[in-house]
């Protein structure tokens, strides 16, 4: 069976897989400050990516919002990544 350190690990990385732009491992983790932090943060990415592309493709005009979304998209998958691989260690070092 495992033990409840590698049952909480398993959860959180779970939980950041399926639900890592609302912030869901960190409401799960009881940090709902943070959670609700990142939604916003992967929302006004998106909003800023998204005019960004609509105004380039519409009137060539908007690159900057595009370039402006993209680093912060960027950001937020370098932190996601580095999430999961904190989350993975997590499970492995467990104590027998």
């Amino acid at each position: 069976m495992l033990r409840k350190k590698e049952k909480k690990a398993i959860t959180s990385i779970i939980a950041l897989l399926i639900g890592w732009p609302v912030g869901l491992d960190k409401f799960l983790e009881g940090n709902s400050a943070r959670g609700f932090q990142i939604f916003i943060g992967w929302l006004i990415s998106g909003i800023v990516l998204a005019y960004g592309l609509f105004e380039y493709i519409n009137y060539q005009e908007g690159l900057d919002y595009v370039v402006i979304g993209s680093i912060a998209v960027s950001v937020g998958t370098i932190c996601f990544f580095s999430e999961l691989i904190y989350n993975l260690k997590r499970f492995e070092e467990a104590e027998d």
